[in-house]
């Protein structure tokens, strides 16, 4: 592979698609964060609404 430099910080490095593993994984944990808090948010207005959800356990 070749020298590439990363589009997020710039560090150069050999990876694949242009973003490093270390900026990759940053992304996906604010996307993770983004899409908890807007569930919560969602699940919050249904529940003013007066609708009971009834929520997945894993398992």
């Amino acid at each position: 592979m070749d020298k590439n430099r990363c589009m997020a910080c710039a560090k150069e490095g050999a990876f694949e698609g242009g973003i490093c593993d270390q900026c990759k994984a940053i992304i996906r944990g604010e996307a993770l964060e983004g899409q908890h808090q807007i569930r919560k948010d969602a699940d919050k207005s249904l529940h003013k609404e007066g609708t009971n959800i009834e929520k997945k356990r894993g398992g």
